[in-house]
């Protein structure tokens, strides 16, 4: 496994060299990672297809794995337009040379807090949201609620924090063992959760219900979950 740059505290970027690790370092740090990818790329078959022209977001496509898995994952997600959107150049980059030869896929370099979604079927946020600052996730999720077609869906997978400091101390503990049983080092884990201090901001499972209840959402709950990290369905 390939390491991440040692960065100072409160440092992180997903720029520099951090594309060309970013993969395999996501694996070693995020359970489920790869069966969320599974269940996002399933779940998207109920929401696409039929006669009219669809269209799918992914929102922070990062080196375009994803993207790359749902734009090809059936029939309905290969006649679907997909619009991978990330804000650091060198992930753009990397995410259009992974979907590179896909005709139903475009990748645009552009804020979330500031771009104008098309109407659309299908958006995701994969490791995404929880990037943002509570104030503007709110304001994001209400314009992706806006874009959506009614009946149209948005996953979002993000950590969480726990209901209280007992077990916040305890899902953070096994989680670093996670980490660590998958090969990363103590002074790997803490080099990045320091890198992460403030960049990172994260809220509770009810949090995140009251906002996408406010974004106008009309159903939404969890779909997958394992110690902080939590992925969930709305429907508009």
């Amino acid at each position: 496994m390939t390491s991440l740059p040692i960065t100072s505290p409160g440092s992180w970027v997903f720029s520099g060299d951090v594309p060309a690790v970013f993969v395999d370092h996501a694996r070693h740090s995020v359970p489920l990672y790869d069966a969320g990818h599974d269940l996002v790329c399933d779940l998207s078959t109920c929401f696409l297809g039929g006669d009219q022209p669809r269209v799918g977001y992914e929102l922070g496509s990062a080196t375009g794995q994803l993207l790359h898995r749902l734009a090809t994952h059936s029939p309905a997600n290969s006649a679907t337009h997909w619009i991978g959107v990330d804000r650091e150049a060198a992930m753009v980059k990397a995410a259009r040379e992974h979907c590179a030869g896909l005709d139903n896929v475009e990748v645009v370099e552009g804020d979330l807090t500031a771009i104008a979604f098309q109407q659309c079927d299908f958006v995701v946020a994969y490791l995404t949201m929880h990037f943002l600052p509570p104030g503007l996730r709110r304001e994001v999720l209400r314009r992706i609620c806006q874009a959506l077609r009614p009946g149209g869906a948005f996953f979002m997978f993000d950590k969480v924090l726990a209901p209280g400091a007992q077990l916040e101390d305890l899902i953070t503990t096994l989680h670093y063992r996670f980490k660590r049983n998958a090969g990363l080092s103590p002074e790997e884990i803490l080099n990045k959760k320091e890198s992460l201090l403030g960049v990172l901001q994260p809220v509770s499972t009810d949090d995140n219900l009251v906002l996408l209840g406010e974004a106008g959402f009309a159903s939404y709950g969890t779909i997958l979950k394992y110690l902080a990290f939590e992925g969930f369905i709305a429907i508009k």
